[in-house]
């Protein structure tokens, strides 16, 4: 999120006051895209927005995964990915609370064939890209804080693709969890503990390897103390050895 405000600090999905339209306005105002915006303008899209709620695994825009609408994360977490011709899982990111996907549905052009499940029991707020492109038709400067975030995400694409054609496994993992820790660490006695649940087969998809390579990647760094893991828990014990790592493997984090 653009804000301070922490993303433990938003209702949980499984109890989110879905119907609440004080929700509609909060996700609204503390979203990484809107918040800057006009509050007149957030009331004009508050009107037009609909809230859903998930639960774990279930796929978003089931509907219709074409569907030219613009996700708002409100509570728990959304992950964007796809599976290719041979069937193998890919995830492109994870959105926490007051992350929004997918900017590219706002062009006239088919959207890209990326799917969307809710990670965790999520609350989702649904905004149709009609409803958003009327707001930057009448109020065209807003269009800059669309760039910014576009150039955001380009950026960490290109990194990401930098990792993937030059980086090795060792660095594009420790790469991955610092950037998780970014996202989803919270201090606890043991160290920085991601607050959103992990197997080796999402690390696996993250990255585009097999969970047989990620185990044994994983193994390496718990035998060194950098990390504890369990089953969908993962808590870096040595944030600045990791840090390190990342350093000397000369691997972009950012």
């Amino acid at each position: 999120m653009t804000s301070s405000e922490s993303a433990s600090s938003w209702p949980a999905g499984p109890t989110a006051p879905v119907t609440d339209g004080s929700l509609i306005d909060r996700a609204l105002r503390w979203n990484e895209l809107f918040g800057t915006w006009p509050e007149e303008v957030r009331a004009q899209l508050a009107a037009q927005a609909r809230l859903r709620r998930y639960g774990r695994r279930t796929q978003v825009l089931a509907h219709d995964r074409q569907a030219r609408e613009l996700l708002c994360v409100v509570s728990g977490c959304l992950e964007v990915g796809c599976v290719d011709a041979e069937g193998r899982k890919f995830v492109y990111g994870l959105m926490r609370p007051g992350h929004i996907a997918p900017l590219v549905r706002l062009l006239e052009e088919a959207p890209l064939p990326y799917d969307y499940h809710a990670h965790e029991d999520s609350v989702i707020l649904h905004l149709a890209c009609e409803a958003v492109l009327e707001v930057l038709d009448s109020q065209p400067q807003l269009w800059r804080e669309v760039a910014r975030l576009a150039l955001q995400r380009q950026r960490f694409s290109l990194a990401c693709l930098h990792e993937r054609v030059l980086g090795g496994i060792p660095q594009r993992l420790v790469v991955t969890l610092l950037r998780l820790a970014a996202l989803y660490g919270n201090s606890e006695p043991e160290g920085l503990a991601l607050r959103v649940r992990l197997s080796q087969h999402d690390l696996a998809a993250i990255l585009g390897v097999s969970r047989q390579t990620i185990n044994r990647e994983m193994g390496e760094l718990i035998a060194q103390g950098v990390l504890e893991a369990t089953y969908n828990r993962i808590v870096i014990k040595d944030l600045e050895r990791l840090q390190a790592m990342a350093r000397a493997l000369s691997t972009p984090v950012a």
